[in-house]
């Protein structure tokens, strides 16, 4: 192998790269870009909403099923607490009591609105004041929880659930101003309540009994039921108190009208507080970005420290170092590697000069020159002598002549 070959053989890996190559068609091509930035804005405020959403639902859930609590512990304990309160005689025999409306008798002075009228044929409450005194001891029960709506009833020896009194025959809305609405008296409930509400009825004469949330013609309401005992412990009826929902749905509206806005200057403040600190966080990128594009283009000397700084060091700090050393020994080998391809560039040179010449040297075309110039000089040699010999005899003569 000549001494081109064993140069090329060394150097084959090295003449594989070249140092100069444009940069590849993949390198070029173009994607979308979105910057680090609105990326990070645009994953943490979708965690963000779902965070503020779920949360706005709890509290929600929480604030209402607080409301539901507090509501029923309040109705609980003055269903029971009104049911203890009643005049249990005056019940007792109310609810044994046949009170005909007799026309042309007075309402008592305790009878509301109706206070100072005679009943008619189309009355259909009667003047008993012992009935309207019932109605005020429900009355004064609505007084100290306004949203509250007592009423009372009892299980006849029939088995018909019958209405004994309701603080709405006092005037309803207002009592003693509007006319009077709610239960007659000995009325049958079904008149004016349904199967499922008659269920929790009769449930209200052996405990204290809620029932759930429902929907009447005036509104929306939740009921709780107790029963009534005389003083030997025997249930003589039992009283029951809706109430307005509408407590609830307004402590929902409260906690809306309170958190909404709450939640909407958390939320810009939080977006703005992650722009800020993620344009911190993409100018460091783009430093870094904008070094590397400098080692790219063949400029290793870069100053990286720019990028690399912080107040506390953190990954990007450590991505930094880790890229200055890598450029720097990139630079190292680069200029090495340049150094050694421009020696093998000139070993290449003086081989390919050798072996230019020993091709000409070889040939026959070389060797037949070589002949020739060797017969040429041996004539022009032969020459010299002869001329040498005839300039010798000459010299010769003359020094005999002289003599």
């Amino acid at each position: 192998m000549n001494s081109a070959g064993r140069v090329l053989s060394t150097v084959s890996p090295v003449t594989a790269v070249n140092l100069d190559a444009p940069v590849s068609a993949v390198a070029k091509r173009r994607t979308r870009r979105l910057g680090m930035r609105w990326k990070l804005l645009l994953a943490f405020g979708l965690v963000f909403t779902v965070f503020f959403v779920v949360l706005a639902i709890w509290i929600l859930s929480f604030s209402t099923n607080s409301a539901n609590s507090r509501l029923k512990s309040t109705l609980r304990d003055l269903c029971t607490g009104a049911a203890e309160s009643l005049d249990l005689d005056a019940f007792v025999a109310l609810s044994q009591a046949d009170l005909a409306i007799v026309p042309g008798e007075t309402y008592p002075a305790i009878a509301g609105k109706l206070a100072g009228t005679k009943v008619t044929a189309q009355s259909v409450y009667p003047a008993s004041e012992a009935y309207w005194r019932h109605n005020q001891e429900l009355a004064n029960v609505r007084r100290t929880n306004p949203e509250a709506s007592p009423y009372t009833f009892y299980l006849a020896p029939d088995g018909v659930v019958r209405a004994v009194g309701s603080w709405a025959s006092l005037g309803y809305p207002n009592i003693g101003v509007d006319e009077p609405a709610g239960f007659r008296f000995q009325q049958d409930v079904t008149e004016i309540i349904d199967q499922t509400t008659l269920g929790y009825f009769k449930l209200g004469f052996a405990e204290t009994t809620f029932q759930p949330a429902y929907t009447d013609a005036l509104s929306r309401w939740i009921s709780v039921y107790a029963p009534i005992k005389d003083r030997a412990g025997n249930v003589v009826g039992a009283i029951g108190v809706d109430y307005d929902v509408a407590y609830v749905d307004k402590v929902r509206s409260d906690v809306q009208r309170s958190l909404y806005p709450v939640f909407a200057v958390a939320y810009v403040l939080l977006l703005g507080l992650l722009f800020v600190l993620s344009g911190q966080f993409a100018k460091r990128i783009a430093r870094l970005n904008s070094v590397t594009r400098k080692v790219a283009d063949g400029n290793y000397d870069v100053d990286i420290s720019s990028s690399a700084s912080a107040v506390f060091a953190d990954e990007m700090t450590e991505l930094a170092n880790s890229f200055l050393v890598m450029t720097q020994k990139v630079g190292d080998r680069e200029r090495t590697l340049t150094q050694a391809v421009q020696v093998m560039r000139v070993e290449i040179d003086e081989a390919k000069r050798k072996d230019a010449v020993s091709e000409i040297v070889d040939s026959d075309f070389f060797n037949d020159l070589t002949k020739k110039a060797g017969a040429m000089r041996a004539k022009v040699k032969g020459l010299e002598i002869i001329e040498a010999s005839a300039e010798r005899a000459n010299k010769s003569e003359a020094v005999a002549g002289d003599d």
